[in-house]
């Protein structure tokens, strides 16, 4: 008998029509992987009581997983994590000192998984994100569907590189980690961005497709309080206002984080230090031109 660990998996991406090799590993931590399907019932009547058999059709992936919100390295490059946020409905603008993402239309991407010895390919793929942005290492978190394929055995793991994924420095001060909210420098304690996809399987008779049907994005963030005079956001309840999160110190290492924001009715949190913060829990709202409620700028 031959098994392998719950952990042995090895995780590939890149747009359709690559080729994945080690080139294209995706630095990921806890990847979740399930075939999901339909079902039909026989329902036949019979003399006694049991189970019906099942009929399963229209099988497909969800694929979930995390990675560092990795940097592009040199200024104008691509960033690692580009082929899943272009899968993710963000469109790319490259420059030679900057690479910025906004919403538009997505491209599809391909995936390799190996499970232990098992390797699923996995077409068609399209999904959302949502960045967290607190302590530490800054994170994002995948969501994707995709078209089923059975596995296949492959008995030696492709050996991996690292060397596009530029991690980013730790977020604080050191690291020239900032927050403006409405042009107005604010204590950040947290910011949390989920890009709200609607991803689907959608199956006719004749025809299996994953689509983004929609998104409505939101934005989570944690500010210290401050007097009335100075920040009040009761009086800008139903606002729309700028905010921008920068964080990096060289070129190569720096991102920035834009939204549109639309603020909420303010909720009092307890900080860490005890002292008192607003959690602001709203949307990220497009102007009449749609598509700018969300930038990332890689530099």
């Amino acid at each position: 008998m031959m098994t392998w660990r719950f952990k042995d998996k090895i995780l590939l991406a890149d747009g359709l029509g690559t080729t994945l090799t080690g080139l294209h590993a995706i630095y990921a931590s806890d990847i979740e992987f399930s075939i999901e399907s339909e079902t039909d019932s026989d329902e036949v009547e019979t003399a006694h009581s049991g189970a019906s058999l099942q009929v399963y059709y229209g099988q497909h992936i969800s694929l979930n997983f995390k990675t560092p919100l990795a940097m592009c390295g040199t200024a104008g490059s691509s960033p690692a994590i580009a082929p899943l946020l272009l899968a993710c409905g963000m469109v790319q603008v490259s420059t030679a000192s900057s690479v910025t993402y906004t919403k538009g239309q997505p491209t599809k991407a391909k995936c390799l998984l190996r499970f232990g010895s098992n390797t699923h390919e996995i077409s068609e793929m399209l999904g959302t994100f949502s960045l967290s942005l607190e302590k530490g290492i800054p994170r994002i978190n995948w969501q994707f569907k995709g078209l089923f394929s059975p596995p296949i055995h492959s008995a030696v793991a492709p050996t991996v590189d690292w060397e596009r994924w530029k991690r980013p420095e730790v977020l604080g001060v050191a690291c020239n980690s900032a927050f403006t909210l409405n042009n107005v420098a604010r204590t950040l304690h947290k910011l949390t961005i989920d890009v709200g996809n609607n991803v689907i399987f959608d199956r006719a008779i004749n025809h299996e497709e994953i689509m983004i049907t929609g998104h409505e994005s939101k934005a989570q963030m944690t500010l210290s309080a401050d007097v009335i005079a100075n920040f009040n956001p009761f009086n800008e309840v139903g606002q729309v206002q700028n905010f921008e999160f920068t964080h990096g110190t060289d070129a190569g290492n720096k991102v920035s984080i834009l939204g549109r924001y639309q603020m909420p009715v303010p909720k009092y949190a307890s900080l860490e230090s005890e002292q008192t913060g607003y959690e602001l829990d709203g949307s990220l709202v497009p102007s009449g031109a749609g598509y700018d409620e969300l930038t990332l700028v890689f530099e």
